[in-house]
């Protein structure tokens, strides 16, 4: 049988689910060694002295700016492409956004454009690896030495990602993960806080003394059982059995059905109050037991994405993210660029490999934020080109010979 292939997978295992269940049962004193044991290895894994774990990436992004007395009318400069929510946590702390363009071989922000768009009242960059792939850290460093700036790094997409040997999230004065489902480190939830700097350790320990307890058992237990049957049904076998007939009775080539289920929730001042709670013990129990598997997991999903980019690098119809020497791209995800994307997803759809487009998006666009428009023709074509080519474990060599002869055979179609 040639199974079908989903656009992802959350990676959550029946071992990690009663992995969990156990957890719920500890008390409140060990649940908190949980912690600070998560803690602590991750800080030797990234390399950084203070490492604090918050109950979300947006919640990280709002105690960095705090914790560097961010207030209203301050500037922070900031790719175009990247998720509308890190706009969004971003005016919620009342800052003015200054959108850069990216590059389009890396879709990361292009360095030479920052300077231009700095004023007296710029203070932050928010240096951003997307996808995985590490941005020239070096050029935005040089940059913020120079005008005084602070960096604070959007590490949320590159869990084990280096840059020249170095770990990302170690670039900026400060950094942040994310944890969720969609993660190459899920927790259910959850993010983390990286710095060098004690004093800043301190003020975002200080900003969290007002913060809920932990995520209530319930919340998370929900979140749990719903991750273990999306990782069940995303498997090649029930996927192909299941899932894939029904996206075909829901019209999936008229309308994205997977893609509604997971649009993000809106962003105002009472979600930032929900945000406010403590990462759980419970959430770090599954954190330990990832952290320890994520190199080989990485490392599975960069050797997929070898093949593809031999694969795909001489097809004029493609055009896909070069890598850099110096640079360890984890792959959250393999992203490509091609013309007519919805003609292109439905002709792999049809041979059995569902697509997607993800959630960046070029937010200098949007309507919410008209008040920074900037025009960021880089971030416009990576928003109506880029799809996700699936790469995640357990696909294999097979898997990724078998995409790259239907990708051929689509672009031999269009000639």
């Amino acid at each position: 049988m040639r199974y079908k292939i989903c656009r992802g997978r959350i990676l959550f295992s029946v071992d990690l689910l009663l992995a969990f269940a156990r957890a719920c049962f500890k008390t409140k004193k060990q649940k908190e060694c949980f912690i600070t044991d998560f803690e602590q290895k991750f800080a030797a894994y990234i390399g950084c002295k203070h490492v604090i774990a918050v109950s979300s990436g947006k919640i990280a992004l709002y105690l960095a700016l705090k914790a560097f007395s961010a207030k209203a009318g301050d500037e922070i400069i900031v790719p175009a492409y990247t998720v509308p929510e890190v706009i969004d946590m971003i005016v919620l702390c009342g800052l003015s956004v200054i959108f850069v363009d990216i590059n389009l071989d890396d879709a990361n922000m292009d360095a030479s454009l920052i300077e231009e768009k700095i004023t007296e009242r710029t203070k932050f960059i928010l240096m951003t690896h997307m996808y995985g792939y590490p941005c020239r850290t070096e050029k935005i460093q040089s940059i913020a030495q120079q005008y005084g700036l602070t960096i604070i790094e959007d590490a949320a997409q590159a869990c084990g990602a280096e840059y020249k040997g170095e770990k990302t999230g170690t670039f900026g004065e400060i950094g942040y993960f994310s944890f969720g489902m969609f993660k190459n480190l899920n927790t259910l939830g959850g993010g983390m806080l990286v710095t060098d700097d004690s004093g800043v350790a301190s003020e975002v320990i200080n900003l969290m003394a007002d913060f809920s307890p932990a995520v209530r058992n319930p919340d998370l237990t929900k979140k749990a059982i719903i991750a273990t049957f999306i990782s069940m049904f995303t498997h090649p076998v029930l996927f192909s059995v299941f899932v894939y007939p029904l996206l075909w009775l829901l019209s999936y080539g008229k309308k994205d059905c997977v893609g509604n289920l997971f649009t993000a929730k809106a962003v105002d001042s009472g979600f930032l109050e929900k945000l406010k709670v403590r990462f759980a013990g419970k959430q770090a129990v599954i954190g330990l037991r990832q952290l320890a598997d994520l190199d080989r997991l990485n490392e599975h999903k960069m050797n997929n994405a070898d093949i593809l980019n031999k694969g795909l690098d001489q097809l004029a119809e493609i055009e896909i993210i070069q890598q850099c020497k110096d640079v360890k791209n984890i792959y959250l995800n393999y992203v490509i660029r091609v013309d007519n994307r919805d003609k292109f997803k439905e002709y792999l759809f049809n041979r059995g490999i569902d697509l997607s487009e993800g959630a960046v998006i070029c937010c200098a666009d949007l309507e919410k934020f008209k008040n920074f428009y900037s025009l960021c023709p880089n971030s416009q074509t990576l928003e109506k080109e880029n799809v996700y080519i699936p790469i995640y474990p357990p696909l294999n060599v097979r898997d990724m010979e078998r995409f790259i002869s239907i990708i051929k055979e689509y672009c031999e179609s269009t000639r």
